[in-house]
């Protein structure tokens, strides 16, 4: 091997000086730069003492700048070459957190998140810059390049109103670093779209949040009409809830037991993650409701009655409200032929599971599941008869889709609620009972 240390000192010579120079700030007058710029504001605090702290995986020395008046946003200043973004937002920002946005009063501008189906806007924007364009893009090469540029520098889908002299104006833009480092978002690639609101005035945060719903809401509609985009303003309520999907198996044996096909494409539908949470749950609930005629029949042999509406639920409901002639009592009948009370409490032992089904708050307006004080399942306790009730009240909540709210002004369970987002646990109680359901009336394979 030939020794190349010889060299190492003319290595070095061939770099310029400008390579080794220190950076034109340090981390503390950075720090120092934005305290004086935070002392300016009653709303913002830099919180900075040069010390250590342990933030329970390791030790950080971190300056950290807190929005006080906005909820709480807070941000750690990892370095100095941060400051340009950090200066932007505490010299002029405001943060709108149930949103994910900020407002930036002095020019009327507001840049929110958005969340939805970002492939069906990328194929908007493609048709907007191929128009001709018929087979799929490849969004890694140069169109894709050019689709980022495009949203970096003009954006798309611009609408103004110039009529009243407002000068109101919308479009889509990537999403501006600050927005992403202010609220640790993920969402910050060239292609992924931010919504930026201009020519607004108002007198506070409230007002400005008001204004970016009114227009933003209204603008994604009209794009969703004219491009089939399907993009949404951030809530903060989708934070709530069960995000624990259900449990997989990696075993797959060779079919023994024939299913119905409508149920399996129901079932199958479902599965599908691309769709809206309502949506697949509605797809599982199908799967129960394929079953209740068979359901019904065999209650009424058990019972030796001729009519359906002589026969009762098998659990204990209202004596006027009991008949199956009722599709809640009909879902009854479906769980207590599908489901044991030993294969629900085993599907109950999940924590996680449990605790979402239990908390009024997640779901409202439908049966909670009762505890046993600790916040574990009541030890002994069939819970089939509360679980088909809560099953039927979602139902209900998203079916009855009429405008002042369902029965006794139950109100709406509506696509872009925060409730739509936290139906985790409920997708996977009811995908549960479907399966449960399927294999209940499957038959065997010749």
């Amino acid at each position: 091997m030939e020794d190349n240390s010889q060299y190492d000192d003319d290595l070095w010579d061939d770099f310029e000086e400008e390579w080794f120079e220190p950076p034109r700030i340090t981390y503390q007058e950075a720090v120092e730069r934005l305290q004086r710029l935070a002392g300016r504001r009653t709303d913002v605090v830099v919180e900075w003492d040069g010390k250590q702290k342990w933030d329970g995986r390791r030790w950080r020395d971190d300056a950290r700048i807190v929005f006080t008046g906005a909820g709480g946003p807070r941000i750690r200043l990892r370095s100095a070459a941060q400051l340009h973004l950090m200066e932007r937002l505490v010299g002029s920002g405001v943060p709108l957190p149930e949103r994910h946005a900020v407002w930036y009063p002095q020019s009327g501008v507001i840049t929110a998140r958005l969340i939805g189906d970002f492939d069906q806007f990328h194929s908007a924007l493609v048709r907007g810059l191929l128009p001709r364009q018929r087979r799929a893009a490849d969004l890694d090469g140069p169109l894709g390049a050019d689709l980022a540029g495009l949203l970096a520098s003009t954006g798309a889908f611009r609408v103004s109103e110039e009529a009243d002299g407002s000068g109101r104006s919308l479009r889509l833009v990537s999403v501006p670093p600050e927005l992403s480092l202010l609220y640790n978002t993920r969402d910050g690639s060239g292609l992924s779209p931010s919504l930026e609101l201009s020519g607004v005035t108002a007198p506070d945060a409230a007002e400005a949040q008001k204004a970016l719903v009114a227009y933003g809401t209204s603008y994604l509609f009209g794009l969703a009409k004219a491009q089939g985009a399907s993009l949404r303003l951030w809530d903060s309520g989708y934070r709530l809830g069960s995000r624990r999907g259900p449990s997989y198996s990696t075993k797959l044996r060779f079919p023994q037991r024939q299913y119905d096909p409508e149920t399996a494409e129901l079932y199958g539908a479902g599965n599908a993650a691309g769709r809206h949470p309502v949506e697949r749950w509605l797809k599982y609930y199908q799967v129960l409701e394929f079953y209740m005629p068979k359901a019904v029949t065999r209650e009424m042999t058990r019972q030796g009655v001729v009519k359906q509406e002589q026969a009762q639920s098998p659990y204990a409901r209202p004596r006027k409200t009991r008949s199956l002639g009722s599709e809640q009592n009909q879902l009854d009948a479906v769980i207590d032929l599908a489901v044991t009370q030993a294969e629900v409490a085993g599907l109950l032992r999940d924590r996680d599971l449990f605790t979402t089904l239990s908390d009024s708050a997640v779901i409202r307006h439908v049966e909670t599941l009762a505890d046993d004080g600790s916040g574990a399942p009541l030890p002994g306790s069939d819970y089939r008869a509360a679980i088909s009730s809560r099953v039927y009240g979602i139902r209900n909540r998203i079916v009855h889709m009429k405008e002042g709210g369902g029965k006794r002004g139950t109100p709406l369970l509506g696509l872009h609620s925060r409730e739509a987002r936290d139906l985790a646990a409920d997708l996977r109680l009811v995908r549960y009972l479907a399966e449960k359901a399927m294999e209940h009336w499957s038959t065997a394979l010749p």
